[in-house]
């Protein structure tokens, strides 16, 4: 199944998902990280690396998005 996630909580509520009944320390022995690690992810105490999101198929994009205070300044020049 394709999951997409715009928001580091859509992308933890999908890696609960997968997770499904495992405990904590089956989850991140099967995707070869710490449990410690993992742990700090789902309370966002870390931002998920490059290797956690290859192991579960997901790829970083960044977007830029303008302010919406610098676009109307922009507007009175």
């Amino acid at each position: 199944m394709a999951y997409k996630a715009t928001t580091i909580e859509e992308l933890i509520d999908i890696m609960k998902r997968v997770q499904g009944d495992k405990t904590l320390t089956q989850f991140a022995a099967e995707l070869d990280l710490s449990k410690q690690y993992l742990s700090n992810v789902y309370h966002r105490h870390k931002e998920p690396s490059e290797r956690l999101l290859e192991q579960l198929g997901f790829t970083r994009q960044t977007a830029y998005v303008r302010s919406p205070t610098a676009a109307s300044r922009e507007k009175k020049q």
